[in-house]
């Protein structure tokens, strides 16, 4: 995908004049033929018992999150361990709301963590490996291990609290492995 998308990065470079042609729009329409075809295999093969990834990512302009599924035979059972391995299932975002452009990051990244659960709770509800990817290490142990009583900030601990019906693990994926949802974020859609 990467590759295919290449022609794009030129025109988000800064100082380039924002050209768009019949070859961008012809190689724009392809890429997005094949991500939906990705998607919709994605989701007939979507089975519960398989592990499952859902990586999130916040904005100041928006929020977004892909869900992902493991079809590979890598030992490691960690989101990112091979390029074909994990398929697409379910892409979302929306841009944030007022106030929730001025939230703390920490805020916002547990916001986009309920926003994603919420959207996608008809594939994670249930899930029995279910994995959640977030670029920003203090989610880690608020998400994990922290009781909601040591939560002080009250925004956090009503984020917290509505993630109490599932059952996930969290992990920290490094800016470089987490481009899918934090593309998300910097173009959301607008519903």
């Amino acid at each position: 995908m990467a590759d295919r998308l290449k022609p794009f990065r030129q025109l988000i470079k800064p100082g380039t004049p924002f050209r768009w042609d019949n070859q961008l729009e012809t190689l724009f329409q392809k890429t997005k033929t094949v991500i939906v075809s990705e998607i919709e295999e994605g989701v007939r093969i979507f089975d519960k018992s398989k592990p499952t990834c859902l990586a999130t990512d916040w904005s100041k302009s928006g929020l977004g999150f892909w869900l992902f599924q493991k079809h590979c035979n890598c030992q490691k059972i960690l989101p990112f361990c091979c390029n074909e391995g994990w398929k697409i299932t379910l892409v979302g975002s929306r841009f944030t709301h007022g106030a929730e452009s001025r939230y703390a990051p920490v805020e916002g990244e547990a916001l986009a963590v309920v926003d994603a659960l919420d959207k996608a709770r008809y594939f994670v509800l249930g899930c029995e490996e279910l994995i959640i990817a977030v670029d920003h290490k203090p989610l880690l142990k608020i998400f994990g291990d922290r009781l909601l009583d040591q939560i002080s900030n009250t925004r956090l601990r009503n984020l917290k609290e509505k993630t109490l019906r599932y059952k996930f693990k969290m992990m920290h994926a490094q800016g470089a492995k987490h481009r899918a949802a934090d593309a998300v974020t910097r173009k959301p859609n607008r519903k």
